[in-house]
């Protein structure tokens, strides 16, 4: 199942991603999750602004195997919706966090480039990542393979060290 909840460049408001689970109870024979996540910039309340996290009450979920979120950002709801699937989905094998969206250059030789980032994507990965690391990895069971795909070395590097770069300047003007 695709579930597309991308913001553009239109008002929004933030969507509560920890919401799904309601829908994850809903579904009981959903076997496969792709999720996409992606924000133009970041609407939702960092995980560092506020580390609580809430929980749901426990519900088994047999079935799902493989889940992959596109557009992963640091947004606390969508650090609780990860931890409650590696809690609760028992045949869980796959998880992909992907910090970024789109075809990249090295998918299959099908492409000579990756999709070009705006400068909000590319600021929000490294945050996006700290919380894997912080948040999300020590609660990976042994039994699941965790794949964090991060912006594109080639293709991403100049344009995300140019934006840190301007987002230095403009802090210590």
């Amino acid at each position: 199942l695709n579930v597309n909840l991308r913001t553009g460049t239109t008002e929004y408001r933030p969507y509560d991603y920890f919401s799904l689970v309601s829908f994850l109870d809903a579904s009981p024979s959903l076997e496969t999750l792709k999720l996409d996540v992606t924000q133009l910039r970041m609407l939702h309340k960092s995980i560092f602004a506020d580390s609580q996290l809430r929980h749901m009450p426990e519900h088994r979920h047999s079935c799902l195997k493989s889940v992959k979120i596109s557009g992963f950002s640091s947004a606390k709801c969508l650090i609780e919706l990860t931890c409650y699937i590696l809690k609760n989905a028992v045949s869980l094998e796959c998880l992909t966090l992907d910090t970024i969206y789109g075809h990249r250059c090295y998918d299959d030789g099908k492409y000579d480039w990756c999709m070009p980032m705006g400068v909000g994507i590319l600021m929000e990965t490294p945050r996006a990542l700290s919380a894997i690391r912080t948040y999300i990895e020590n609660k990976v069971p042994s039994t699941v393979k965790l794949t964090v795909m991060e912006p594109c070395s080639q293709c991403h590097a100049k344009a995300l060290r140019r934006a840190l770069s301007q987002s230095c300047n403009a802090v210590s003007i």
